[in-house]
């Protein structure tokens, strides 16, 4: 299974709203999630673009969260 079929839907559709905007953006995290099975994964890079285009209030809460990917995963799949 693709991390991109375990991502929250909120998430998805926080980045669907920064589509319009920053469209070239928006392909690379799609595209970094579609291409990896586990957030562990995604370089510190992709992490970090993926962060920048969501809203505050879906940023991972603190270390452990950004660290395990739990800000970003439904529930079943949170470690």
């Amino acid at each position: 299974m693709k991390l991109i079929d375990q991502v929250k839907p909120e998430i998805l559709d926080a980045l669907r709203e920064s589509k319009i905007t920053y469209s070239s953006s928006y392909r690379s995290i799609i595209a970094s999630l579609s291409n990896t099975e586990r957030y562990r994964q995604l370089s510190i890079d992709q992490v970090d673009q993926l962060i920048t285009f969501l809203p505050n209030e879906l940023h991972p809460n603190g270390r452990t969260d950004f660290y395990y990917g739990d800000y970003l995963l439904q529930k079943e799949y949170q470690v």
